[in-house]
């Protein structure tokens, strides 16, 4: 129970514009002879943090900068002194008198200034018995963790949320990127986190949210759950699902796929409802039937790539919605499955068997089209290998026997063509030699340089990036646009000829002037703000929306120009047949190497953990994941010996 009161009107820290005309008014008041009110403390000391990290209104002058922060070291010479003197017969006193709003910078004092020597263990007890809840706020602070290590070890052994805590800090995703840091007591030790969780998951006040992250919990130094315990939590969690269920059916959102007749559209797509409709012109499919046109169909009709011969069926960051950030807690350990892509792999698997029954009644398979393609079709096209291999699993086999007979092959056309690429050829003797299977990240690509990568390391870029592309800079928030809710600068920028810079404040100038001062931008003689290298400021967007950019697929200056960021640190290269974001699509549904919630195909049918073979509908989706996995391999395959071919050509 939260035992302080809220007030609105008081002066809070918030790293942003909307308090600074009370910050001013208070500046410009005459601070008092003495201060009782802990409130009006804290109160300085939060006006203090704006100017101290220099936020300022854009009418002040540097008279009245100067003037405020020689105002805030006067209030740095009342706050700690004030502090100094709380000791065990006053902070309870103290303590109750705080309003909600500042008991972080309470804390964050007590901390700083080293207070909790003068609070004995009884009275901290007392008041972390008393607001249980601020034992996160506590934590976040190693010093006081540290001093009162045995009791708050105690307290966590027996507070009931104790175990989402541990989650929290092992576990959980930080989506608002505003996570503080906890610190744990030394004293408590695996065996009480193992405790702690358990008794969690038996007791009524768990939230189902937090089962799922139990139960695929990567096992690190310092948290290591047993195998029952994460069984417990994923029983728990099947029967908190079904209650949740059984009188309220949720949101429904589908996908529905079709081949008609007659349509003058090649291909079409609505939704209606919460449900995607997609439908294909069978007469384009039976008029162009050749193997590689139906081939193509998955890049052309199906997307499955986009114009830069990216898979487009990836999770992207920026396609994450509000809900998949904010709703239920995720695990930094796991692929991010928004609602984006949900109904992306729904698409995309909804097309593949819908038209793998379409190439079936055309007395022929999806099968044969991939078999085709890998060992004829590469070979015409781009002097691929001529002895290529694939063999695919007869129609009359059950999907469980399917998949067990198809997934070697699937390692098998990963391994030639990486012998290819090192040898020019395919060496089946050479192949025979190794059992073990290649990583995905492995396998190498013919051109050097395929891919380049924002470097994260490089703050300085990324800080642009972010102020071009993020929807928190509030930079896209100027008169007289405020009312059409850009999404980004960027955005404002691009779709608004006139934005004039002094209509922005003054720490909104602040990080345009950054902008200008790293080369992107220009103020021109009718103070309108100006793209000034447009080339690099298109590049960033594509990483910022993709993660990744194909080299040999941008224009020529654009090329120059990736070069000279190259030159400059901002963005780096690599040179293997999947991109990062590739990498990590097929870890996903292959393997638990690098996700926590990895469907783990590859492993779970080669260790016999799969589901039972009359379990029909899950090998059925796992022999068409398969299929579909195999479809991307192929596309990449070809985007790679294209790009080789072209560079050949070119010289």
């Amino acid at each position: 129970m939260n035992l302080h009161k809220t007030d609105l009107n008081r002066v809070e820290f918030m790293a942003g514009g909307y308090y600074l005309p009370k910050v001013e008014h208070i500046l410009k008041n005459d601070t008092k002879s003495v201060y009782e009110d802990i409130n009006d403390v804290l109160e300085l000391y939060n006006i203090k943090q704006y100017i101290d990290n220099e936020l300022y209104l854009k009418n002040w002058t540097q008279e009245d900068i100067l003037d405020f922060k020689q105002k805030v070291f006067e209030y740095g010479r009342i706050v700690s002194p004030f502090f100094l003197k709380m000791n065990d017969y006053n902070v309870i006193s103290y303590y109750e008198q705080l309003i909600d709003e500042y008991i972080d910078s309470f804390w964050k004092l007590i901390d700083d200034l080293k207070i909790y020597r003068q609070i004995s263990v009884d009275v901290f007890v007392k008041i972390l018995s008393n607001e249980p809840h601020i034992i996160r706020t506590i934590l976040t602070h190693k010093d006081i963790v540290t001093h009162y290590n045995i009791a708050i070890r105690n307290f966590l052994l027996t507070y009931s949320y104790s175990a989402e805590i541990l989650i929290s800090i092992y576990e959980e995703r930080d989506d608002s990127n505003n996570k503080q840091k906890m610190f744990l007591p030394k004293n408590l030790t695996i065996q009480d986190k193992e405790e702690i969780v358990s008794r969690y998951i038996d007791s009524e006040d768990c939230n189902p949210n937090y089962l799922c992250l139990i139960q695929n919990a990567k096992k690190q130094e310092n948290f290591k759950l047993s195998d029952k315990t994460r069984l417990k939590a994923k029983k728990k969690e099947e029967e908190e699902t079904k209650k949740v269920f059984k009188n309220n059916n949720g949101f429904k959102y589908g996908v529905s796929v079709s081949f008609p007749e007659n349509r003058e559209q090649i291909k079409e797509g609505h939704i209606d409802n919460f449900i995607a409709y997609y439908s294909y012109s069978l007469d384009f499919i039976k008029k162009y039937s050749d193997a590689y046109s139906l081939f193509l169909n998955f890049k052309n009709l199906f997307e499955y790539i986009d114009v830069q011969n990216r898979i487009d069926l990836v999770s992207k960051k920026n396609q994450l919605q509000i809900t998949d950030k904010f709703m239920g807690v995720h695990s930094q350990n796991e692929y991010i499955c928004g609602v984006a892509f949900n109904l992306s792999e729904m698409t995309s698997q909804a097309q593949i068997v819908a038209y793998s029954k379409v190439i079936n009644k055309l007395e022929n398979s999806v099968e044969n089209i991939l078999q085709n393609v890998f060992t004829l079709i590469f070979q015409e096209k781009y002097q691929f290998a001529t002895n290529a291999q694939l063999l695919i699993p007869s129609a009359n086999l059950s999907y469980f026997e399917k998949v067990i007979l198809f997934a070697p092959q699937f390692e098998r056309v990963l391994k030639q063509y990486k012998l290819f690429v090192e040898d020019g050829k395919i060496d089946f003797e050479l192949l025979q030699m190794s059992s073990s299977p290649y990583a995905i990240k492995d396998i190498p690509s013919l051109n050097q340089n395929k891919y380049f990568y924002l470097n994260e390391k490089n703050k300085e870029v990324v800080s642009c990036s972010n102020l071009f592309f993020s929807d928190q800079t509030l930079l896209a928030y100027v008169e007289p646009y405020k009312g059409k809710k850009y999404h980004s600068f960027f955005d404002l920028l691009a779709n608004e000829y006139k934005v004039y810079f002094n209509n922005y404040e003054e720490f909104q100038k602040q990080k345009i002037n950054y902008l200008i001062d790293k080369g992107y931008l220009f103020i021109d003689k009718n103070d309108l703000v100006q793209f000034s290298n447009i080339f690099r400021v298109l590049i960033l967007k594509d990483l910022y929306e993709n993660e990744v950019a194909s080299f040999y697929h941008y224009p020529i200056e654009f090329q120059e120009e990736a070069q000279q960021m190259v030159n400059q640190n901002m963005i780096y290269f690599e040179s293997f047949l999947f991109s990062k974001p590739e990498q990590s699509y097929f870890n996903y549904f292959l393997n638990k190497s690098e996700f926590t919630n990895g469907q783990d195909l590859r492993n779970s049918y080669l260790h016999g953990t799969q589901a039972n073979p009359d379990e029909i509908q899950k090998h059925e989706q796992a022999y068409f994941t398969y299929l579909k996995l195999l479809v991307l391999i192929l596309l990449k395959i070809e985007d790679d010996l294209l790009i080789a071919q072209a560079i050949k050509n070119i010289k």
